[in-house]
């Protein structure tokens, strides 16, 4: 069960990663649509909180917390919105500043040896950035 559940976190970091990888997507905009169904909702969102057990270790920028999932174990998805490109582009200074580094130049992969953080940004309708996060054991 550990080893299906560490494949399935795998292919959700490698989706992200790919689509930071190939600057497209699978999907039309994976951050944006994630935002963009948070807010047509309408309720309060209750998924709208860092997970408690998210690794200490990962920084993340500040702004709001949209989305706040741990859908396996050991994996964690994070999506915040932030007012302009520089805060969304600050997570990367973040994570470089907390000793990660850059798997492969030019994506959004990033690995401090403990942790694998995928991050990727992008405009949303309201306003802002989100800001998406996916986290998993390196």
């Amino acid at each position: 069960m550990v080893h299906r559940t560490r494949i399935l976190a795998a292919v959700a970091a490698a989706v992200l990663a790919g689509t930071t990888l190939a600057g497209c997507s699978l999907l039309p905009d994976p951050v944006r649509d994630i935002v963009d169904q948070v807010q047509e909702s309408g309720v309060p969102n209750p998924l709208g909180s860092i997970p408690d057990d998210f690794p200490d270790e990962v920084p993340l920028v500040d702004g709001d917390v949209l989305v706040g999932l741990k859908p396996t174990d050991d994996s964690w998805t994070v999506t915040i919105q932030v007012a302009d490109e520089a805060a969304a582009t600050e997570s990367t200074t973040l994570l470089e500043d907390a000793g990660f580094t850059q798997q492969f130049e030019g994506t959004g992969a990033y690995t401090d040896g403990t942790w694998l953080v995928i991050v990727q940004w992008s405009p949303i309708d309201d306003g802002g950035y989100g800001v998406a996060y996916v986290v998993t054991p390196a």
